[in-house]
């Protein structure tokens, strides 16, 4: 049974009504939904415009229309909608995002504010993949590592806020930030190029935190989109769980 689908005008979710997930399990790091526009009607409609035909519902049909044009890589249909996320990462985990450039971003800036200091910790290490000169496997635990990790993230903000209380400007004083500071932006795309992210970014060989953001994107966007994205689902990604 389909569900009865119509146009949905944009968006702006009430804050009380946002949802937050960790996606790095920290207590820090957060990503949200704070804007939709469109619908899987609106898939079908940038399809059925090629026949000058137009729907306000969802019909069988419509749904065997999403899954074909998902099957065999009709991509344009899926441009027609808007997801705007707030995210809060590491900043190694955003130069790896805005990688993908068919997209929007606005990014905290330390120049304009001093940094609070929030810096990533990985739960577990793991070993460099001999085989994949970009990825890494192995997950363990190593307490004198932690306690290094630990100690050099102390001294690099105690020297930052050092900078500051003695004059130096922000835009200087920010040099001493390691990578694993967060940073927050916010990260506006269509469908097509979400999904794109996705298939990339859910990859096997793809960083482990960014993977975490990658699933969490689509548990928020799946309930907006369903049949697109249990499509694409079906297609790039049949064994992931939530």
């Amino acid at each position: 049974m389909i569900e009865n689908q119509q146009p949905k005008p944009i968006l702006d979710l009430e804050p009380k009504k946002i949802e937050t997930l960790d996606p790095l399990g920290d207590g820090i790091s957060s990503l949200q939904l704070i804007r939709i526009s469109g619908s899987d009607v609106d898939v079908v409609n940038g399809a059925r415009v090629s026949y000058g035909k137009f729907t306000d519902t969802l019909s069988e049909r419509d749904e065997k229309l999403i899954n074909f044009l998902m099957e065999h890589d009709h991509t344009s249909p899926f441009e027609h909608n808007q997801f705007s996320f707030r995210v809060k990462c590491p900043i190694y985990v955003a130069r790896q995002w805005m990688r993908h450039r068919m997209s929007s971003y606005n990014e905290i800036s330390y120049r304009y504010v001093q940094s609070a200091l929030e810096f990533y910790i990985p739960l577990k290490w793991r070993a460099q993949d001999t085989h994949n000169k970009q990825s890494s496997i192995a997950p363990f635990e190593n307490e004198a590592l932690l306690e290094k990790y630990k100690e050099t993230l102390k001294a690099c903000g105690d020297a930052y806020e050092h900078m500051l209380a003695n004059g130096v400007c922000r835009e200087q004083a920010r040099g001493l930030l390691p990578t694993c500071t967060y940073t927050e932006f916010i990260y506006t795309v269509n469908l097509h190029s979400l999904t794109n992210f996705l298939r990339l970014r859910l990859a096997p060989g793809a960083q482990w935190e960014i993977q975490m953001y990658a699933q969490g994107m689509l548990k928020l966007a799946l309930p907006h989109f369903p049949i697109s994205l249990k499509a694409w689902k079906k297609k790039h990604a049949p064994n992931l769980e939530f």
